[in-house]
């Protein structure tokens, strides 16, 4: 039962985790770049990757050992919508993602990365659409809680 309320702990938490992590990018991403702000734009998107991962694990072990079970969660409209959500949701992160790795060797040279301000927008504009995904998947995640959209009960 404890550890059964620890991965859960750990998916809520590393879901945070990612949230935060696109929220301080996008901040950051708002003014100029400068050296510092690039290494934490960089140590974010980092963050964001790691959390991705650990909310996969944690979100697997908990459909098929510490919750429903996979019958329950397969049948249900909305933890599809969930899964999908989430998917897309990193998957448009690679991105931000690839421009932030490639900024690695200016920063090692101790410069900060050229960012143009058509760039900036361009990243911004795909964080908030990482945000607002987020959102459906909270709202796909408390209908899934109270069964809706569930074939099973």
């Amino acid at each position: 039962m404890i550890t059964a309320a620890l991965v859960s702990f750990g998916h809520f938490l590393a879901f945070f985790a990612m949230t935060a992590a696109l929220v301080v990018t996008l901040v950051l991403l708002s003014e100029e770049i400068n050296l510092e702000r690039a290494r934490r734009i960089r140590r974010a998107s980092l963050i964001y990757g790691l959390a991705a991962i650990v909310i996969t694990v944690f979100g697997l072990l908990r459909v098929y050992y510490f919750e429903r079970g996979e019958d329950y969660y397969f049948t249900n409209v909305f933890f599809i919508t969930k899964l999908i959500l989430f998917f897309l949701t990193v998957a448009l992160h690679i991105i931000p993602a690839r421009e932030f790795i490639a900024w690695g060797s200016t920063i090692r040279r101790g410069a900060a990365p050229d960012l143009t301000s058509h760039q900036a927008r361009s990243l911004r504009f795909i964080i908030h659409i990482e945000l607002t995904g987020i959102g459906m998947i909270l709202l796909s995640a408390a209908l899934m809680a109270h069964a809706v959209g569930s074939t099973v009960l």
